[in-house]
């Protein structure tokens, strides 16, 4: 796993576990004890700070998650369909901006609201 500086964006990778981990009902704190890793770890993979483990260090995850094969894992990966909503898109956007362009996204939104 190395950290990423540049993209913030989530790999489908790490979406698929961030899935799989909540189908499981798995916190990230829960999810890290079982893995042995932290769970900013698991929250820099999900969140695309980290790219998401492979090989040898994929297999603690995919055995805490439901104990997957890593083929199904990959297959899942291949057909993973992004649900993000205008809304989740909003948000991220949101994140992102500076002070002034959040301002400005403050402003066009009250006035669409009116």
């Amino acid at each position: 796993m190395s950290k990423r500086s540049s993209q913030l964006k989530p790999s489908t990778a790490g979406k698929v576990l961030k899935t799989l981990r909540l189908e499981n009902g798995l916190s990230m704190r829960k999810a890290g004890v079982l893995i042995g890793v932290s769970d900013s770890t698991i929250a820099h993979i999900e969140n695309g700070r980290m790219d998401p483990p492979s090989g040898k260090r994929l297999e603690p995850f995919l055995k805490a998650y439901g104990n997957i094969k890593e083929r199904t894992f990959y297959e899942r990966v291949r057909r993973f369909q992004d649900e993000t909503t205008p809304r989740d898109e909003l948000i991220e956007i949101a994140k992102r901006a500076s002070e002034s362009q959040i301002k400005i996204l403050l402003d066009v939104a009250r006035g669409l609201m009116s």
